[in-house]
């Protein structure tokens, strides 16, 4: 059943619809608001706004049905899609040029909303653990990750063949500084978060401050995100697994952050890391 919230004053009541200097545009079954925004070089949730005067995705459905004559749906059955819209309702408006300034800041609870709305009306392969990933974070549970490129090793580590080096002033965390404060678990499990911004005393990051916070949320940024995460899991088993051409010599701190996120995966509720293992490939 779609998700369905009516506003408490909704846009027609209040003289905004159609929204003014508006240019009405019919939609297309093959539309969706992602492709008319790229067509329009906008933002998608500002054409949203700039329709319906809201970035909450229920009430957005309700407008659809309400304005646009939507009864279909895409993704299951939890949003509105354009096509099979109402011949005599199904359009929407456009801003003129120059478009209106982006949306005002919302708070990050809206924001992971948005992404969670993009997330399901993707084709993405990976679209079942990016949301399980949303959905960790949407119940405050363990949003900690690990990039490769934080604590790949330099030369001065011996890495079998296989395991991807840093190369030149690549990683993020100094190998002596590894060597000298990581030795357990406990030294990467109390760790402060980082925002996936260099700095010299973690390596551990925040997903929820990496996306919020130094990121514009987006489907890109997840699948970039994941490929760093699945690289950290897939380098770490090369270099413990004998069997993989790996060695028993791996480093104590190596072999520390390993552990870490051993018990990240067997964790007992929807961390992050645990979205990795428990989503397939």
């Amino acid at each position: 059943m779609v998700n369905i919230k009516v506003p408490l004053n909704p846009v027609q009541k209040r003289g905004l619809w159609p929204p003014k200097g508006g240019r009405e545009y019919p939609v297309l079954d093959t539309d969706d608001w992602w492709k008319i925004a790229a067509r329009e070089h906008i933002d998608a949730w500002a054409l949203i706004e700039f329709n319906f005067q809201t970035h909450v995705p229920e009430e957005v459905n309700w407008y659809l049905r309400e304005l646009v004559g939507c009864r279909h749906s895409r993704d299951g059955g939890r949003n509105y899609a354009f096509i099979g819209a109402d011949p005599k309702l199904r359009k929407i408006y456009l801003p003129a040029v120059p478009p209106p300034p982006p949306p005002k800041p919302i708070p990050w609870p809206d924001k992971l909303k948005k992404l969670q709305y993009e997330v399901e009306h993707s084709n993405d392969p990976q679209k079942e653990r990016f949301l399980c990933m949303l959905k960790a974070m949407e119940n405050r549970r363990d949003d900690r990750v690990i990039f490769w490129s934080s604590i790949a090793p330099g030369p001065e580590w011996v890495a079998p063949l296989g395991v991807e080096g840093r190369g030149i002033g690549k990683a993020l965390i100094d190998s002596q500084w590894l060597y000298k404060n990581i030795k357990t678990v406990r030294d990467v499990d109390t760790l402060p978060y980082g925002n996936g911004l260099p700095r010299s005393d973690t390596f551990v990051i925040s997903f929820h401050k990496y996306l919020f916070e130094t990121a514009s949320p987006s489907i890109g940024i997840l699948r970039a995100a994941n490929a760093e995460i699945v690289k950290t899991h897939v380098m770490l088993d090369r270099w413990a697994n004998q069997s993989m051409g790996g060695s028993s010599s791996m480093p104590t701190c190596y072999r520390a952050i390993k552990e870490f996120i051993r018990l990240q995966e067997q964790s007992d509720y929807p961390s992050v890391i645990n979205c990795i293992v428990t989503t397939g490939a």
